[in-house]
């Protein structure tokens, strides 16, 4: 193995790089380890672990209480490169998994992580993130997927420096596109994106430089993470907001995409409103109840390619934003007397 100093540090992780010595060529890797990038002296049969180890290999985790959601776990397996990781926590009790997986889903690149319990969503990303084996931890909601292209490009992305990493979500509806009360100016309570021109990184798809997160103990808050029916929300945003305050740099990609399956029972009125509903209980957690509500009708109101037409869009605008309201009122009530900050 041969080091180089610090001056190699704008080499790009995973890069392979040919050199003369003496009568042979020698071919390297840039790795990442212990602070320093070095240069590895590697067979081509040893490029693929170097390269989970220390430099372009990606973990990727994905969550679950859905066992039936489990066959998008596989598809996401088939997609990832034979240097990744796919993590799969399974937040539900061991017997609740009553059938078989799926072949991918045996592959030597899946771990399976089983919880005791139905622990939650921040949970389970928490315990991905302690247990990943790579640097770069791609989450990944347990209803979506995404072509290799877009796995390539988030390595990219991260291998340039992002120390967090986001993508265009684009819905695919089943069934169902829902009625008259579903636009774009809801697509954020689906966890998909209206305009690419605004989309930010959001937990269904985003890579995050997770030694970095580790060694400041930045971690998902499991009063925001979805447990069972409720639909608490905002872990993902809060996780971001602290890397960003502790230096992570961004880039968000909207020229690759992941894709949101959108179920029939999520286009229903009752669910998005049940889901603006936990809007509003979330925001006030965070301490951002206030400043929410503004965002929240910008974003049921403003313009893009599924925008309600005329005034249809204010009156959901208002359906939607009194949701949320109502919702931090009851978080008012309900809130222990050390957490009444709705900022």
């Amino acid at each position: 193995m041969e080091q180089r100093d610090a001056a190699l540090s704008h080499l790009h992780l995973g890069t392979r790089y040919t050199h003369p010595r003496g009568c042979h060529r020698v071919t390297y890797v840039t790795v990442y380890r212990g602070g320093t990038v070095e240069l590895v002296s590697a067979s081509s049969e040893r490029k693929a672990e170097l390269l989970r180890v220390y430099g372009g290999g990606l973990s990727f985790a994905i969550c679950t209480n859905r066992p039936e959601n489990l066959h998008n776990a596989a598809s996401v397996a088939r997609s990832i490169g034979s240097q990744d990781e796919l993590i799969v926590v399974l937040d539900l009790p061991p017997d609740a998994l009553r059938d078989a997986l799926p072949d991918a889903l045996l592959s030597p690149k899946v771990r399976l992580l089983q919880n005791p319990a139905n622990k939650g969503l921040s949970y389970s990303r928490n315990r991905a993130l302690a247990e990943c084996a790579n640097s770069t931890l791609v989450y990944v909601d347990d209803d979506v997927t995404f072509a290799a292209e877009t796995v390539e490009a988030m390595r990219a992305a991260r291998t340039a420096g992002s120390g967090i990493v986001g993508v265009l979500l684009v819905p695919e509806f089943g069934a169902s596109r829902g009625g008259w009360w579903l636009s774009g100016g809801q697509y954020h309570y689906l966890g998909v994106h209206h305009r690419a021109d605004q989309a930010r990184p959001w937990g269904a798809c985003m890579a995050v430089d997770a030694r970095f997160a580790n060694a400041r103990g930045i971690r998902f808050r499991e009063e925001l993470g979805r447990r069972g029916r409720a639909l608490q929300s905002g872990d993902d945003t809060s996780f971001l907001g602290e890397l960003r305050a502790a230096g992570a740099s961004e880039s968000v990609l909207t020229d690759v995409r992941a894709t949101h399956h959108i179920s029939t029972d999520r286009v229903r009125l009752a669910y998005l409103l049940r889901r603006a509903w936990w809007q509003g209980r979330s925001e006030y957690r965070r301490g951002t109840f206030l400043r929410a509500l503004a965002k929240e009708w910008r974003r049921n109101v403003g313009p893009g390619p599924a925008q309600a037409p005329g005034a249809r869009r204010y009156a959901l605008g208002a359906l939607f934003v009194s949701s949320v309201i109502a919702g931090g009122l009851s978080e008012v009530v309900s809130a222990p007397p050390g957490r009444r900050s709705g900022g």
